[in-house]
């Protein structure tokens, strides 16, 4: 039996592993693993991330697939190569309509337990929240794409101009763009965008507990639109493949959208918040951890004394 090992990945005979695929399923694994612990936190049953996982799985990488194939530069290939439109495994998805893929299956989920429990019993203890279940999403969203974009390394895709920084990415000549074929390193936009993530997982898992008797829900869901949203905004800078509405990459309107948009959210819903008079069912409601609560209660305090 033939073994081999390329960059793409392993072959034993007529198998083939890409590691592309891998990447995408380790997101998924560590993604699981941060929402497990998230919903522990927020009170939850943790049994429903992997349910979760597995159709926000199937729905993401349709929506990613189809988010790509529908790009007006790759549309004209697709049309004419139709078969080739499910080979994911050779590369060739949008992180946009991956996120648009993910929040589907969750929402479906989360309707599905809602009408079974329903049709069960009148009582609401079975039934799942939408906005709270993208709270504790958001930061396994953003650990899936921080892993995942490693499948690009191994495809060779995902990079920017030419560069001759330490950390530029040798890029075979059958990878490189026409304009660019006597260059052979490149930004690696792949490592960008992943390490942007990662330092935003680490900014939502830590908001969410700072200060977490001041967010309502759905506040993790916006926090990840905006850093996401600025992070794709800020790399399309780099980018020369992207796809094109007019002059303007379509990620960068996508991202502008996306930090506008979710920070007029977040303000509007704070300022017309109602009081908090029930703190002790608002804890348990949003997720809020016992030294968060301890920390408002010292906050209100101090303000009774002066």
């Amino acid at each position: 039996m033939d073994f081999g090992i390329a960059l793409e990945g392993i072959s034993i005979g007529s198998l083939q592993i890409r590691f592309y695929s891998l990447m995408i399923l380790s997101g998924i694994g560590v993604g699981v693993v941060i929402a497990q612990r998230e919903a522990k936190r927020y009170g939850e049953n943790s049994e429903h991330v992997v349910n979760i996982a597995v159709i926000g799985a199937i729905t993401a990488i349709v929506g990613a697939r189809l988010y790509h194939v529908l790009d007006r530069d790759q549309w004209p290939y697709y049309s004419q190569n139709p078969g080739d439109i499910i080979r994911v495994w050779n590369g060739g998805i949008g992180i946009f309509g991956a996120m648009a893929g993910a929040i589907l299956g969750l929402m479906l989920y989360v309707w599905w337990v809602n009408s079974t429990a329903k049709r069960k019993s009148s009582r609401a203890s079975g039934r799942m929240g939408v906005l709270r279940w993208l709270d504790i999403g958001a930061p396994a969203f953003l650990v899936g794409q921080a892993v995942g974009r490693w499948g690009n390394f191994f495809n060779q895709e995902l990079y920017g101009p030419p560069t001759d920084l330490p950390w530029g990415l040798p890029i075979d000549a059958v990878h490189r763009p026409l304009e660019y074929l006597s260059d052979t390193h490149f930004h690696p936009l792949f490592l960008y965008e992943s390490l942007l993530s990662a330092l935003g997982v680490v900014a939502l898992l830590w908001l969410g507990r700072r200060f977490a008797s001041r967010m309502m829900l759905g506040d993790m869901l916006l926090l990840y639109l905006i850093w996401y949203g600025a992070e794709r905004f800020a790399l399309e800078f780099l980018r020369f493949d992207n796809w094109k509405f007019g002059a303007v990459p379509t990620a960068q309107i996508v991202g502008v959208a996306f930090v506008l948009g979710a920070i007029a959210v977040m303000v509007y819903r704070h300022q017309t918040r109602k009081p908090d008079d029930t703190p002790k069912e608002q804890r348990a409601e949003r997720g809020v951890t016992r030294g968060a609560e301890r920390r408002r209660r010292r906050r209100t305090d101090s303000q009774d004394d002066g």
